[in-house]
């Protein structure tokens, strides 16, 4: 099942699990296609439901935007992981793989520490942020109590291209973004998190743990676009990830 699949992450997604998988889509909205089940992960009821029969989950569905208060990130980014893996643990689902975001490194970012390690706490830049890494920790509470696979995605810019220099380091490119999902299903992996980024010349992201236990090839860097894109170089302290 992949949540979220209306969304421009899921647009760039669907064809590499659509030629793998038995694929159920949700959404709140509808698809460009009409193929997704509406439904809001903030109801149980519709949570429960959608996740029966499902054997892995690849969770895109939240709501994006670093500017969002926490009333606006409540319900679609922390009630619905929690009704979600509510719902996958009543259903016996048994491998999850949950978008994260760089933003919950944010902190990191805005110091200068680099490369950034992903065993680093977290340390989010803004309530969006803050919203992933309880998605991390709630991932890990769940692999821990119910004995299944859960990997956490931390994206970065996840689009066909960066749109300015400052997403140069955090891309994610497409074609890297269905590798890092497909290896992440497929990994004999309890509980882990891994820095969803591009093999990006500029990068101050650590993806070693991503390579060594995911088996991520990353093959994509974003300096073939360094001279093509606008400069805008002042990310400050959140700066344009996923």
């Amino acid at each position: 099942m992949l949540t979220g699949a209306a969304g421009g992450v899921a647009h760039l997604l669907r064809p590499a699990l659509q030629d793998r998988f038995d694929l159920v889509l949700t959404d709140r909205v509808p698809t460009e296609d009409g193929s997704a089940v509406r439904g809001d992960l903030t109801d149980t009821a519709f949570a429960d439901d959608v996740t029966a029969g499902v054997d892995a989950i690849v969770h895109l569905a939240a709501n994006p935007d670093p500017g969002a208060t926490w009333e606006q990130l409540y319900r679609p980014n922390v009630q619905a992981v929690a009704n979600l893996l509510t719902g996958a643990a009543r259903n016996g689902v048994r491998r999850l793989v949950l978008a994260s975001s760089a933003h919950a490194m944010g902190q990191y970012v805005a110091a200068g520490r680099q490369p950034i390690d992903p065993a680093w706490s977290p340390a989010p830049c803004c309530p969006y942020g803050a919203s992933k890494a309880f998605v991390e920790a709630a991932a890990r509470m769940h692999s821990y109590r119910y004995g299944v696979h859960a990997v956490c995605l931390r994206l970065g810019a996840t689009f066909e291209k960066p749109w300015n220099t400052s997403m140069l380091g955090a891309w994610l490119a497409p074609e890297d973004l269905q590798q890092l999902v497909l290896r992440s299903l497929a990994a004999d992996v309890a509980f882990g998190i891994y820095h969803g980024i591009s093999a990006n010349t500029r990068s101050v992201w650590d993806i070693n743990n991503a390579r060594t236990e995911l088996g991520y090839a990353p093959v994509r860097d974003s300096e073939v676009f360094s001279g093509s894109v606008p400069v805008d170089d002042d990310g400050g302290p959140c700066p344009p990830f996923h």
